[in-house]
């Protein structure tokens, strides 16, 4: 069986980090596993050891592609530009999936579900009760991600953990990720905690993202703790992470919403103790409500932080019990093998009627 999944910009983002467990697990299953990319933004070191198998074009060598390339089945993340080519006569089955948190980017959904996809599949509850308004009738499936093994690999110890707890933030630098509330969340830490560090981890996507940041920093009274970690290569995150749970730190999250929290599920899975906000889907993924502050409160994200950091036990029993609750839901091995029982399910299954008709 080969499949194929399509996503518009091959970055070093979330949907490539899922896309790289995917190449990797899905052999095991039986599945030849392919990945293309209409516009390259800098994001092949994700698929380290994996080129043959990503690909790279404009709408015109997809096309070719999948024509020529013998897929029974195609699958497009959020990528409305190649529905035209696999809605054609004589394309092979495809089925949309919606990881988007952008609810800008969810519109396309209800032209796209008139072309009649197999399904719709979506990583989390939260999600699925997001879009299913604009499927007309279909009704999604949710088909959680996978984590890359190097994230659900024992843990072990660090030789040199950082000299400071570190309260890391991972992302892109944009509004929706929200990193200038990471920043007022580290100025008020930093005004009760002396021995810290803030690690911002993720690229700023604007022209003058850097400035920006800068600027803030500047502005919070955080520069002088600051470290802008900026495009770490998604292989070198598990060290990284584990690097913050060795010295007594925690990974924060100040997102306003979620498709699925890949970042979260990442730093669960190395025993990283977490903090997020109530919003989904992150009560669907930490359980403790010591973990979880009130969206746009962060007098209480603080409060929550400093407990999380002031107590060495609870802080430990949050990364033991987060790692357990990841690895038994995300670990390739599940979560793999339950994408592909979806995927033979829809290359066995009748195209949807279209509108108006549920299935699932």
């Amino acid at each position: 069986m080969r499949v194929l999944f399509v996503y518009k910009y091959l970055t070093a983002g979330g949907v490539e980090a899922v896309l790289r467990a995917r190449l990797a697990g899905l052999p095991a299953e039986g599945i030849e596993a392919h990945a293309w990319f209409l516009h390259d933004l800098g994001g092949r070191p994700t698929f380290a050891g994996l080129a043959p198998l990503v690909h790279v074009g404009d709408l015109d060598a997809f096309a070719r592609f999948v024509d020529e390339g013998g897929f029974d089945l195609v699958g497009t993340i959020d990528s409305e530009e190649v529905l035209p080519a696999l809605a054609a006569e004589g394309a092979p089955p495809w089925f949309l999936e919606c990881h988007s948190g952008y609810l800008e980017n969810l519109d396309y959904l209800r032209a796209a579900v008139a072309q009649r996809p197999r399904a719709v599949l979506t990583p989390s509850r939260a999600q699925a009760e997001l879009i299913a308004p604009r499927l007309g009738g279909l009704v999604p499936r949710v088909v959680p991600n996978a984590l890359s093994a190097d994230f659900a690999a024992p843990l072990s110890a660090v030789a040199a953990p950082p000299p400071r707890p570190v309260v890391a933030w991972i992302g892109r630098l944009d509004a929706h990720k929200n990193w200038r509330a990471f920043l007022a969340l580290g100025e008020r830490l930093l005004g009760t905690v002396d021995a810290l560090e803030l690690w911002l981890v993720g690229k700023a996507i604007e022209e003058d993202g850097a400035d920006r940041l800068l600027a803030a920093a500047r502005d919070t009274g955080t520069l002088g703790r600051l470290r802008w970690l900026d495009g770490v290569p998604h292989p070198r995150m598990p060290a990284l992470l584990d690097a913050v749970r060795a010295c007594g730190g925690l990974v924060v999250s100040t997102s306003k919403r979620e498709s699925f929290g890949l970042t979260v599920v990442e730093a669960m899975a190395r025993g990283c103790a977490v903090l997020a906000p109530a919003v989904p889907p992150f009560p669907e993924l930490v359980e403790e409500a010591s973990c979880l502050f009130a969206a746009d409160d962060l007098g209480d994200a603080a409060a929550k932080a400093l407990r999380l950091l002031r107590d060495d036990g609870r802080r430990e029993e949050a990364g033991r019990r987060g790692r357990e609750r990841a690895l038994a839901r995300f670990a390739p091995e599940v979560a793999i093998a339950a994408l592909a029982r979806e995927l033979r399910a829809l290359v066995a299954s009748q195209p949807s009627a279209g509108a108006g008709n549920p299935r699932a």
